[in-house]
């Protein structure tokens, strides 16, 4: 696991280590345990995603009251996590770090309420998890074009959607919750 200006200064980011055994079977995770079950509690839905090399995808976020907490873990693959801190009220506004996760590393990410998050994929191939409390409404989505912030997202011929690149930049408005 590589870590990328994980800064303290966003301490509510959370990294979660769970439980990986491999046998002639194959492999098996054990993400929700008793040691980080107040992270987990409340997770209303689960994702999948299953992207390309040179893909990014956000940066996303709700606005209140449907804010969500997320749970990204990677499945397959390698990609760059990025969060984002958008809470307007806050003293790390827009600080930003990553973290690249990869199906061996045993990890998820925890993004907090009011932190856009995206990510990109550095292999081949990559299938991610979001777990999140709370449901998605498209109402009170938020985000920001990925290519708007100060940031390397490490692939060379970036693949985004339209929806992604329409979304407003960060430096030109105020985005945030």
């Amino acid at each position: 696991m590589e870590i990328n200006n994980f800064s303290k200064e966003l301490f509510e980011v959370k990294i979660i280590h769970y439980k990986h055994l491999d046998d002639e079977r194959g492999s098996f995770s054990k993400i929700f345990s008793e040691k980080n079950e107040e992270l987990l509690k409340g997770i209303d839905e689960v994702y999948f995603s299953d992207s390309e090399k040179n893909v990014i995808r956000g940066v996303h976020l709700q606005k209140p009251p449907y804010q969500l907490t997320k749970i990204v873990t990677c499945l397959e693959g390698e990609i760059m996590d990025f969060f984002i801190d958008l809470r307007y009220e806050s003293e790390t506004y827009g600080k930003s770090g990553s973290l690249n996760l990869q199906k061996n590393d045993n990890c998820s990410i925890l993004i907090p309420p009011g932190f856009g998050h995206g990510f990109s994929v550095l292999s081949t191939n990559a299938k991610v998890m979001y777990m999140q409390n709370g449901i998605y409404k498209n109402s009170h989505e938020l985000g920001i074009n990925p290519l708007s912030v100060d940031f390397d997202w490490k692939v060379e011929n970036p693949i985004i959607s339209e929806r992604d690149l329409s979304l407003p930049n960060f430096s030109s408005s105020k985005i945030g919750v």
